[in-house]
């Protein structure tokens, strides 16, 4: 029977994939055991590579590109560096940020997600749906999901609060041991709990622009904004808390919906409103398909 056969390849790929396991990891000793300033006193020479690309290169922008064309060559995700993914609740910006992961492993970068609000079957099923263009893929859609993904997509199997310390670790343990380039961390709250934790909140942050820039790896942060004017898109300086998140992360992006179907509006709004090591700041228009949930530039708006 054709069920069968799909599913036997499904069971293929999942049972070679599960063959490499991966080791028990003390993540808050990791980062510890990791954590030193001997090499952080450098010569000139030792930037030899930054300098010979920069001669190559010059300004053009560096980094992991959107899926997006208007974009290509206006806002990268650089390694070493920290984006604050923000927007009123309810206005997919997690979902804009899964779909824009699945992106990153089309340009074979690795990623890790922390989502500490979703179980990790949501998240896979979610990408899967991004992935395939499908609003309910089949088993051979999971198992070509599965291939593609294999050992580039990485969860954090965590539900709940979290030490800063512990989420560290994890990030050091998936750049060092694993090579992931991408970590998301969805959300800030599950970390430092209550707005009013101010000190704890910036110095979440700057540790974690610390760790960024330590592992070259790009963190994505995401955040919630206090309740506003819902018919257009926040501000970095809506955030939830301190002040000194917005200031600190390298890069900011809202996210905002349409939910109420206004007239002459896309369905979603991207807004880049800071970008530390790039000139631009803007936004685009995207079109939303509610039956794959992928997203897609839009002529309007």
């Amino acid at each position: 029977m054709p069920g069968i056969n799909k599913m036997n390849r499904l069971e293929a790929i999942a049972e070679k994939l599960s063959q490499a396991k991966l080791p028990d990891v003390d993540f808050e000793a990791y980062l510890k055991a990791n954590e030193t300033d001997s090499q952080k006193v450098k010569r000139v020479v030792d930037y030899y590579d930054e300098i010979e690309n920069f001669i190559e290169h010059g300004d053009e922008m560096q980094g992991s590109t959107m899926p997006f064309s208007k974009m290509k060559n206006l806002f990268g995700f650089r390694g070493g560096e920290v984006t604050l993914w923000t927007g009123f609740n309810g206005h997919k910006k997690s979902m804009l940020l899964g779909f824009v992961a699945v992106n990153f492993m089309k340009q074979h970068e690795k990623v890790c997600t922390a989502s500490f609000e979703m179980k990790p079957i949501s998240t896979i099923k979610r990408m899967t749906r991004q992935y395939t263009h499908s609003q309910n893929p089949s088993y051979e859609e999971y198992a070509d999901f599965m291939n593609f993904a294999g050992n580039n997509f990485y969860i954090f199997d965590h539900l709940g609060g979290i030490s800063p310390d512990r989420i560290y670790g994890v990030i050091m343990y998936c750049a060092k041991e694993l090579g992931v380039k991408h970590f998301i961390i969805d959300s800030l709250m599950r970390v430092i709990s209550g707005e009013d934790k101010y000190n704890e909140q910036k110095d979440f942050v700057v540790k974690l622009c610390e760790v960024a820039i330590a592992t070259n790896t790009h963190i994505h942060l995401v955040h919630h904004v206090r309740d506003g004017d819902e018919s257009k898109p926040s501000t970095r300086y809506m955030a939830k808390g301190s002040k000194s998140i917005s200031d600190n992360v390298h890069n900011s992006l809202i996210v905002w919906s349409n939910k109420n179907n206004l007239d002459d509006m896309p369905d979603v709004i991207l807004k880049c409103d800071k970008q530390r090591e790039g000139e631009w700041e803007g936004m685009i228009a995207l079109d939303f398909d509610s039956e794959s949930l992928c997203f897609s530039e839009a002529f309007k708006g």
